[in-house]
């Protein structure tokens, strides 16, 4: 393991640990996301930031550490360039193996009992203190419930052939876009080398699934406002409620006032007119440091996948024997 570390000034106080595991494709949006947690964190809350990434992807390392630095002095940046030892597990959705390396975390971090991992794609709004509070005596790890929940998105996965593992985690199947892990529980249980043995499988939501299927009884659920899943309209949300999945007062948070915003699905540096992509675009274009790193005319050129693009998809999916 290459090991590469920028320690801020961090003395004397409580340090909020959180971690972002992702490879070369997403170094700029590492950038905008770290950002946005540090001009969002309160007067008092400062980051210990892991990154967790594959040995190219560590070009990263002295960007983020000026990103860091322009914001709070006090916070600090440690990077961890890894050969993935997931490389070859499966890859689905355009999703690559780099989505895994979340998995080997109570191994890379044996110091950390708690942390909070984050997907490179998200815009954090205000401070993260409550979530890192939450209890989680007897946990493994929380996270807010995902839209699989719903009844007819999991009727639409029920035929997945190995779906039958998830059917006790039905109505609190969650997101792991934004997961509080419990590492001193995790490795209790020893959940890691079960986590390794799983990644050779066809799990559709990947480690997703995998987190779902092996945490089962040991999930704390936050509230949607920390994982606000950006492709979700209001009317999604009012289904969440009739299914008693969230409460009334949690749509509302979510919908008013998200804490994170999650672009899981399409992308706003991608594609402008993603739902809740404004919200994105406006952030980074407010930074100088962020605004010339993304192309901001052609995101509003694109507009999703060609017939032609859309038509390799679906034979992808054929052929590889995944559900379309």
């Amino acid at each position: 393991m290459l090991f590469t570390a920028y320690h801020g000034t961090i003395v004397g106080m409580e340090i909020l640990r959180v971690v972002f595991c992702f490879d070369e494709n997403l170094v700029t949006q590492v950038q905008a996301a770290a950002a946005s947690l540090l001009d969002a964190r309160g007067l008092e809350e400062h980051f210990e930031i892991h990154c967790v990434c594959t040995k190219a992807a560590g070009i990263a390392a002295k960007p983020l550490e000026q990103v860091i630095k322009r914001r709070d002095s006090a916070s600090g940046l440690v990077m961890h360039c890894v050969d993935n030892p997931y490389e070859k597990a499966y890859q689905v959705r355009d999703i690559s193996a780099g989505t895994y390396l979340r998995l080997a975390l109570p191994e890379l971090l044996p110091e950390a009992d708690r942390i909070l991992y984050m997907d490179a794609d998200v815009l954090v709004r205000e401070s993260l203190a409550p979530l890192w509070e939450t209890p989680l005596e007897g946990k493994a790890l929380a996270a807010v419930k995902g839209a699989v929940n719903l009844s007819e998105k999991w009727e639409w996965n029920s035929d997945r052939p190995y779906w039958h593992l998830l059917s006790g985690a039905k109505g609190g199947y969650i997101n792991a876009g934004v997961t509080l892990l419990n590492l001193a529980e995790v490795r209790e249980r020893g959940l890691a080398a079960r986590w390794h043995e799983l990644t050779g499988e066809r799990f559709y939501y990947q480690d997703q699934d995998i987190l779902n299927m092996t945490c089962q009884g040991a999930i704390a659920y936050l509230t949607p406002k920390y994982n606000r899943l950006a492709y979700l309209e209001e009317q999604d949300f009012d289904q969440f409620v009739a299914e008693g999945i969230y409460t009334q007062e949690e749509k509302r948070e979510a919908l008013r006032s998200p804490a994170i915003i999650h672009y899981a699905g399409d992308k706003p540096w991608k594609r402008y007119d993603t739902n809740l992509g404004s919200l994105w675009w406006a952030y980074v274009n407010a930074q100088p440091d962020l605004k010339e790193l993304f192309d901001e005319e052609k995101a509003r050129r694109y507009h999703g996948p060609t017939l032609a693009q859309r038509a390799v998809r679906k034979v992808k999916k054929v052929f590889g024997r995944e559900k379309i």
